[in-house]
């Protein structure tokens, strides 16, 4: 079992390495403000085998100032109306959350306001996750954690130092479940800045469970982080043939997600136990695989064994080629056809064993 520092619950789902991951289906901006289609993307969720589903609730004037530019990809007057367009207000909260309790699925928000927390305590989400553009909002992060709920700090962007202030102020606040998950904050991230290692060295240093909150333009990460120790994989759901969504080139459709989920768990399956035996899968081939000890030509009963006497050959019927500096020098005690292995009917190891005995 490992300590408990390095496991997590989240409305009684178990988080930790040694189980599969803890899937999130986020939901992020991609219902682009309608209900209907967040309503959709939790049946998404559900349908591709997550295990929560997260929202970002968002108050566009309390995110960013009225006088902030829209980036020039962004169809908007400011990044104010930009961010507008994809508020949900608390009826649609309500609603997604009942969708996804309907499927069972664990619902887990991002609040990018401290008013926002004080709506999600009221509909009831399950954990919290703080942003990697707020992992420095000590105010933010200290309004989740005193909720008492399990609290997911994400931190692209974040230095090992920003790290472990986080941290520190959610325990201070009273967060005692926390799980961290390592980001690369872009949009997709380019192929060899995925950085995976870092997922290690936050388990390592900060000895809270880890996961991956993966903006890759595929899902071609998950195995490896699993491999690496994560024990929570999010990812941006799309719906199938939806091309438009804000966030689809980070996204991948509820098929996308089942196939990424399969190799997941397969990935988690291979790690196996870590100790090194024969396993039940290989054992049948042991005795055909293996090599005895055989006799070079026919040796009759009474024969003093030589080293050369005998060849290494399948299968393992008889005494192990390692065998053979114990047996040379003894008597056999019946004779042997060419070809046939020395077993412990042909030789007495008693007389070996006595000699090494310590007196």
């Amino acid at each position: 079992m490992l300590p408990e520092r390095s496991a997590i619950s989240i409305a009684g789902r178990r988080i930790a390495e040694d189980i599969p991951p803890f899937v999130i289906a986020e939901i992020g901006l991609n219902h682009g403000g309608s209900i209907d289609r967040a309503l959709a993307l939790v049946d998404a969720a559900a349908s591709a085998g997550a295990h929560a589903v997260k929202l970002q609730t968002i108050v566009a004037d309390q995110l960013v100032a009225p006088s902030c530019p829209a980036p020039l990809h962004v169809d908007a007057r400011s990044l104010v109306d930009f961010f507008r367009q994809f508020e949900l207000d608390e009826e649609a909260h309500r609603a997604v959350a009942a969708r996804a309790s309907m499927h069972g699925l664990k619902v887990i928000a991002t609040p990018f306001s401290e008013s926002a927390v004080d709506m999600l305590e009221r509909i009831g989400v399950d954990a919290y996750k703080i942003a990697s553009g707020d992992v420095t909002w000590d105010q933010l992060i200290v309004r989740a954690a005193a909720t008492g709920k399990p609290l997911i700090v994400s931190t692209g962007m974040a230095t090992l130092a920003e790290v472990h202030h986080a941290l520190a102020v959610a325990r201070l606040a009273g967060a005692d479940q926390v799980a961290l998950l390592h980001c690369v904050s872009a949009y997709p991230v380019p192929r060899g800045s995925e950085n995976l290692l870092a997922i290690r060295t936050l388990a390592a240093d900060c000895r809270v469970p880890v996961g991956l909150s993966d903006h890759g333009e595929d899902t071609f990460a998950l195995p490896i982080a699993v491999a690496l120790g994560a024990s929570i994989y999010e990812r941006h759901l799309v719906l199938e043939d939806d091309d438009d969504s804000v966030d689809r080139a980070v996204s991948s459709t509820p098929s996308e997600l089942a196939a990424a989920i399969r190799a997941g768990r397969r990935a988690w399956s291979a790690l196996g136990s870590g100790r090194k035996a024969c396993l039940a899968a290989e054992a049948p081939n042991v005795v055909a695989s293996r090599r005895s000890l055989c006799a070079r030509y026919a040796l009759p009963a009474g024969h003093v064994i030589t080293g050369d006497d005998f060849v290494a050959l399948r299968p393992a019927s008889g005494l192990p080629p390692s065998a053979l500096f114990s047996v040379i020098g003894l008597p056999l005690a019946r004779p042997l056809a060419p070809g046939e292995p020395l077993t412990t009917a042909h030789v007495d190891l008693h007389p070996v064993a006595e000699t090494h005995r310590v007196a």
